[in-house]
């Protein structure tokens, strides 16, 4: 039997994720942190609801990959959460912020 996890089911969101787990631990960090400000500045109609929900959440046991790292967790947590057409445009805007976090890293550690 193959297991299909839900990310799977959405190619973009399924590489989103395959790069993310790819990452050092402090720029995987970054990326989830900025993640959260653009959930929660695109669900900004019930962002306070959605602060509630996240905080309910509890992670009982540290299964998948990304539970390691609470900011992450919460990002995927909204993401999942997400319809179909919200979740297609919300993965441009990460991939775009994700790239601009890489740049400016890349820079950095060149200085």
């Amino acid at each position: 039997m193959n297991y299909v996890r839900w990310y799977d089911k959405d190619p973009d969101l399924s590489h989103l994720m395959k790069f993310l787990e790819g990452l050092n631990e402090e720029i995987r960090d970054e990326i989830a942190q900025d993640m959260i400000q653009i959930l929660m500045g695109e669900l900004s109609s019930n962002a306070d609801g959605k602060i509630s929900d996240l905080s309910a959440l509890t992670i009982t046991e540290y299964k998948r990959w990304y539970d390691q790292n609470l900011s992450l967790h919460s990002a995927v947590e909204l993401i999942k959460n997400l319809n179909d057409q919200d979740r297609k445009e919300i993965i441009e805007r990460l991939m775009e912020s994700i790239v601009q976090i890489l740049t400016e890293y890349n820079y950095e550690k060149k200085m």
